[in-house]
């Protein structure tokens, strides 16, 4: 059986290598601009499924097991997306400082006909972060590949005071419930 990554993402397939050392990787074709939903965890495992059954698609006639997911960022019930450009990034940014906001990670993991789904949620606590800090910060690439414009292993660590809950969640793959769900179904 072989296990397939659905995600482009560098952040996952280092963690997924730490519970499942041999899979391959894909990306989905899904369109996640068609998703209108401003529940953030709702969205999360909406957008996870929906990249789980495009890929599904290109492996029908083979024993796959598939792992999808999505990160949203939830700030006060507002979904933050990835940062379109600089003013955006900005925003997101000064509006995550000296705040909380949950992180939403989705997974969907697809075996013999059936998909599985299920998010796990942290809560993270960010320091305040001075105005030209965030300036200079937006002016490099980590921001504009990332739910919320940041990586917890990057930048935003250094002004990240706690988290409640998983760690792995907030890079992008919740790593226990993972590894729990994919002994559970016999796929490792």
């Amino acid at each position: 059986m072989e296990i397939i990554l659905a995600s482009a993402s560098p952040r996952r397939r280092e963690l997924l290598k730490i519970i499942v050392p041999q899979f391959s990787c894909t990306t989905s074709d899904f369109d996640e601009s068609s998703i209108d939903i401003q529940d953030a965890r709702r969205k999360a495992l909406t957008l996870s499924r929906e990249k789980c059954k495009a890929v599904i698609e290109q492996y029908k006639d083979r024993d796959v097991v598939i792992i999808s997911s999505d990160t949203v960022v939830d700030l006060d019930g507002r979904v933050l997306e990835k940062p379109t450009d600089k003013d955006d990034a900005y925003r997101m940014i000064k509006a995550l400082s000296d705040n909380v906001h949950k992180v939403h990670t989705a997974v969907s993991v697809y075996k013999n006909g059936i998909i599985y789904t299920f998010a796990d949620t942290t809560k993270v606590y960010v320091d305040k972060i001075p105005d030209s800090t965030i300036r200079r910060y937006i002016e490099t690439e980590e921001p504009y590949d990332k739910a919320g414009g940041y990586a917890i292993q990057g930048f935003m660590g250094g002004y990240i005071t706690k988290i409640h809950g998983n760690y792995h969640n907030v890079v992008g793959l919740p790593l226990a419930k993972l590894n729990k769900l994919l002994k559970n179904i016999k796929a490792i």
